[in-house]
Formats: C-alpha cells, structure tokens, sequence
C-alpha cells in the first residue's frame, strides 16, 4: 500500500506532534544547535508516535526498531527555544515503515527527516499487521 509523497518542511501534512526544548547544552562552539541534538528531536518525535499511533494498544513481544535514518538540515537555530515535531508515515513495506518528521522552531522548519521502523515480533522481523496498517491508511 502506497502512500503519496509528501512535502515534510510543510507542517499542514503532520497531524502527529510533539515538543522539545532546546536545551543551552544543544549548542555548538559557533552556538547553533548541533545536529546531535537534531537527531534527538527527530528521536522524540519518532518514539511518541510510536507509542501513540503505531503500537498504543502493543501485545506482548511486539515492537519497532529504527533500522535507517537520514536527516536533512534546513536552517539553523538557536538556545533558548521551543521546537514543535511533526510526524507521519510517507512509506509502508511489508515489515516496515518509512516515517515523516518535521521540525519546527516558530514557523521555520529546521530540520527533516526520514526513518524506517521496522515491526518485529518476539525479535524478529514480522509482517505489519493490520491493524496498524489502518491506522496508518490516513496517515496516522
């Protein structure tokens, strides 16, 4: 089941979200956030959705890794802040999904990623089920 592209800079295509504070330690030498601490938020926004959306009702032994991220900078930011994290799903495979995320501080989008997840039963790899497959049909 496909899902169409979507623009992830744009924050109308996030019905998922989550904030984070720019911690003063997030800084580099130059004092911009450090794409470690980018990667964290990309991370908080990821595990929330998790939680919330792909496995709020999780059986036992079910779970997500994260086999893959990349992570597009898009403009610099700086202590103090409030981000806002948007997520959603821009791929489904047989056992994984490729997830959305969007940064934002104000109005200005940071950073983006993309994350694939993969299902695992027990520690193995396992097909999505459908259940999770339904929420996801809407994009989460």
């Amino acid at each position: 089941m496909g899902i169409p592209a979507i623009d992830l800079t744009d924050p109308a295509v996030y019905r998922h979200w989550t904030t984070d504070t720019i911690r003063f330690s997030d800084q580099d030498a130059a004092g911009h956030t450090n794409n470690v601490a980018i990667a964290a938020y990309c991370e908080t926004g990821r595990v929330a959705y998790a939680y919330q959306v792909l496995l709020p009702d999780k059986q036992a032994g079910e779970s997500f890794i994260l086999a893959r991220i990349t992570i597009d900078y898009r403009r610099e930011s700086r202590w103090p802040g409030t981000l806002r994290i948007g997520t959603a799903p821009v791929r489904l495979g047989s056992t994984s999904v490729t997830l959305g995320t969007g940064v934002f501080n104000d109005d200005r989008c940071i950073a983006t990623a993309e994350a694939i997840v993969v299902f695992r039963q027990d520690g193995k790899p396992a097909a999505l089920p459908e259940r999770i497959r339904a929420r996801l049909a809407d994009r989460g």
